[in-house]
Parts: structure tokens; sequence; C-alpha cells
């Protein structure tokens, strides 16, 4: 059969159609992948920021209630499932449109703390026992463990399929995902309770020894470091080059790390309420939101280290904020929620969920979901 073959009109427009075709295909795939929130704080800059917006007063979508148990860790959120382990050894996927189980893994001696990282089809997972875990997202299978020296308070990271995880010995490890063989190891004299922050090929770590740590992904050598004035368990916040993080002498701080030495681009301190932080912050190009033992939220204009407004909360604040959209979200020890105004530190709306708030929110496609010390996973959104 004769085929016509089109015209040079004809191939532009078979090119302009097929471009378009695949610009939305891109768009398509990018904002499902830029709406998951795979690692502790959303991404490997644990900066905390949502990718899609929240409205600013959300009603209660539903709970996924675990019996006998409390979750101190983050969800994290794949494809519409969020996944999180209970503070007695049971992991749990649950469907974020239904609130219902997808499937839950029980494991014998154990105990979730701190959140799981996502790679591909794979979880990773640190319990208090100091063991770490790869899990298949489809059933939760366990597809490799090996022991580490110490319990994991925060959750791993994942880089280049390495998995790298931080232990309260100090020890901060490089494994293979595949297998699990650990293939390299740094370690500091005092415990290491934030997860590893991604930047420029470097793991950025902020130690209890009182310094801030730079090592080579790659070589896993330390290339830089930093002496700050306390000890912090704070996952840095990273913009660019530029970090963020809090100590327990109540010092926030703002680092270039894009010099050597790295450079403090400015350090603050809340005079009346000089107390530990122990959140990491949520961090834009405009302001660094995080929370502290003073009972208040605080937000810090990220270019002149100055407060732009202080949000009191009558108790402490151990769960990290989340900024999305117009709000910041935070979580007090008194089990409220807060959603607060980013331009006027302002209230828009409260949740009082009865128990304490440990774990830190994750807001994904419009949707905030948080657990708390009593066994129930919260979700908050637009009713549609």
């Amino acid at each position: 059969m004769f085929m016509k073959q089109p015209g040079n009109t004809e191939r532009f427009t078979i090119v302009i159609r097929c471009s378009l075709l695949l610009c939305v295909g891109l768009f398509v795939s990018t904002a499902c992948q830029a709406d998951d929130w795979l690692y502790a704080r959303g991404t490997a800059a644990s900066n905390g920021v949502a990718a899609s917006p929240l409205t600013p007063k959300p009603t209660e979508l539903w709970r996924y209630e675990a019996p006998d148990t409390g979750f101190e860790a983050t969800a994290v959120v794949k494809d519409g499932i969020a996944y999180l382990g209970d503070v007695n050894g049971t992991f749990h996927a649950v469907n974020i449109e239904t609130g219902k189980a997808v499937w839950t893994k029980a494991f014998d001696d154990s105990g979730f703390l701190s959140a799981a990282a996502i790679d591909g089809d794979h979880l990773f997972v640190g319990d208090y026992n100091g063991v770490l875990r790869c899990l298949a997202m489809a059933d939760g299978t366990e597809r490799w463990q090996v022991e580490l020296s110490a319990e994991l308070m925060a959750g791993p990271m994942v880089h280049q399929g390495k998995v790298l995880a931080t232990t309260e010995s100090g020890h901060f490890t490089k494994h293979e995902a595949d297998t699990g063989k650990q293939i390299g190891e740094f370690v500091i004299d005092a415990p290491l309770r934030c997860t590893p922050t991604i930047v420029d090929g470097r793991a950025m770590l902020a130690g209890c020894d009182s310094k801030l740590h730079a090592i080579d992904i790659e070589t896993f050598k330390e290339v830089d470091s930093l002496e700050i004035d306390g000890p912090t368990g704070c996952t840095p916040a990273a913009i660019g080059s530029r970090i963020y993080f809090g100590t327990e002498e109540g010092s926030f701080f703002a680092i270039d790390t894009g010099k050597s030495p790295f450079e403090v681009l400015w350090k603050y301190v809340d005079r009346r309420r000089r107390q530990g932080i122990r959140t990491a912050a949520a961090v834009s190009d405009k302001l660094a939101i995080y929370g502290s033992q003073g009972k208040a939220v605080f937000a810090i204009d990220v270019t002149t280290g100055k407060s732009a407004w202080t949000f009191p909360t009558r108790t402490r604040v151990d769960s990290s904020p989340v900024i999305a959209g117009s709000v910041a979200v935070a979580a007090t020890q008194r089990g409220k929620l807060h959603l607060i105004d980013l331009e006027s530190g302002e209230e828009t709306w409260q949740f009082d969920a009865g128990n304490n708030f440990v774990a830190s929110p994750t807001v994904v496609d419009g949707k905030l979901l948080i657990g708390n010390t009593g066994g129930i996973l919260f979700c908050f959104g637009e009713q549609k």
C-alpha cells in the first residue's frame, strides 16, 4: 500500500505535537515524583518544604488506628501510599486516599522511632535495637538486615545506590542498597541523631560533639568541619550550599558550606527563650522555621538572620515543622497541630489530637499526615 509522506508543514506539525506530548508526559511524571515524600524531611536537602500547598483551614479526612502502640516515626510517601513504623515493631503501609491498610508487617524485638527512606521499590529503615533493614514496598518482605553499633534515632538517606545511616554510638555508615554490605564508616566521639543531608556530593552531619561535619560520600572521608556552640541532634536543612540548624544552646545557625573553611553567615538567639532546639528547620528562600524547647515556633529571615515572628505554643516542640504553600505546620508535645500563616505568623487553624506529637508532619498532594503517640495516623486536607 502506498503511504503518503508528510510534507514540510505536516512534518513540522507532527514534531510539535510529539514535543507537546513529551512535555506533558514529563510534566506529569515530574509532578508525581516531586509530590512524594521520600525521606524524613521530604528530600535529600532535608528542607521540609512540601511540593503541594495545604489549605489554611483543613478538615480531618480520615484516621488510621494501630492498637496498643504509638507512632514516633514520620511517615514517608510514594505513589499515594504512606509508610511508617510504630514503637512496638510493626511497619504499616496505608493508602492516603482511603486511610486503609495496604499491608502491615511485624518484626520481633524491634521498634521504629524514625522515618524510613524510599529508593526505587524498597524501604530502608532503622530501629531502636540498631538493626538497619531493607523492605519491599509491595508487601513489607525483608530483603536484608544488618546490625549496627547502636540504635538508629534518625531516618537513613539513600544517595546513588548507597544507604547512609547514623547511630547513637556516633557511627556514620555507608551500605550497598542491594545487599546491605557496609562499605564505609566515619566515627565521632558522641551520638549522631540527625538524618544525613546531601549537599554537593557531601553528607552534612550536625553532631552531639558540637561540630558540623562534611563527609565526602564517595571516599567517606571528612572534607570539612566547623565548631558550633553546643551539641545537636538536628538534621541540617539545605538551600543550595547554605544549611540551617539549631543547637542545645538555643542558637540557630546559617552556614555557607560552599566555602572552605565553612562560613557562619549568622547566628540567631532568642534571649527570652534560650532553650534547646531539637527540631529540624523548614527552610524556604525567605524563612527558616523551627520549634524549640522554649515553647515556641520561630521564623527567621534567611537573608538577615533577624526574627520575622514568634508563635507561642505553651508547650515544647519536638516535632519538626513543615512549610506547605502559605502556611507552616507545627505539632507540639501536648498533641496540638497548628497551621501558621507564613507572612503574619498568625494561626489559621488548630487541632487537638489528645496525645503527644513526636513525629513530624508530612504533606503530599494537599494532604497533611502525622502520627501521634496514641497510635493514630491522621490525615487532613480539603474535603472534596
